[in-house]
């Protein structure tokens, strides 16, 4: 059967389960595939963008609320991207320390902020790519990115889930192999897109992540 909706994804894994009586729970299964894909999956289905302008003397600004890794950050201008170079916080602090501001360097990630640095000394367009959490699955969602890309991925880790609920052993082994194979198999493909010189598609599902002054 088509794999392409919510619906579809929670009868199929019914049927792989063979059971009809697990109605109520089937969607925690899925919510814990998401859970989990959140934590294992960077692919560019779930790449984003965000942007802001830099303000004269401000240095932090709030992160994405759906970021769940950096990627890069670069700083635009007309005609040019500069990449931002990455530095611990112990590292920006001691390199640029000395620097009363300026135009944008480098950056580092201090929990839901990010810190520019020298600080920025006027108007700079800040642009991040980052990866994004999942939209999850509901009755009033009925896809996302990465249901639409690989269903496998949604349909072995959901019942990986309802095995294990189940408590049944040689299915938890069945399928935790599937999803295990699954996701090697799609970083594999995400890995040679990356350095082949692909063009990549960076989409944003929803409501767009902000990268905002902090404060703002």
């Amino acid at each position: 059967m088509a794999l392409s909706t919510y619906s579809d994804l929670k009868t199929s894994v019914a049927n792989y389960l063979n059971r009809n009586d697990l109605t109520d729970v089937i969607p925690d299964f899925i919510r814990l595939t998401e859970d989990k894909l959140n934590r294992e999956l960077k692919v560019r289905a779930n790449l984003a963008r965000a942007e802001t302008t830099t303000t004269n003397g401000t240095e932090f600004y709030d992160l994405p609320s759906d970021m769940i890794e950096l990627r890069n950050v670069t700083y635009e201008t007309s005609s040019n991207s500069y990449a931002l170079a990455y530095l611990s916080p112990e590292s920006i602090n001691r390199e640029y320390g000395t620097y009363t501001s300026g135009a944008p360097k480098a950056y580092t990630s201090l929990g839901t902020d990010i810190k520019i640095a020298p600080t920025p000394d006027g108007s700079y367009t800040i642009n991040i790519s980052y990866y994004k959490k999942l939209i999850n699955l509901s009755d009033s969602v009925s896809s996302n990115n990465i249901l639409a890309n690989f269903p496998d991925l949604y349909l072995f880790g959901s019942c990986l889930e309802g095995a294990v609920y189940l408590n049944d052993n040689e299915q938890v082994q069945r399928f935790a192999a599937l999803f295990t194979n699954t996701l090697d198999s799609v970083r594999r493909i995400e890995e040679s897109a990356r350095y082949s010189g692909t063009v990549m598609r960076m989409s944003v599902q929803g409501d767009p992540g902000s990268l905002v002054r902090r404060g703002a």
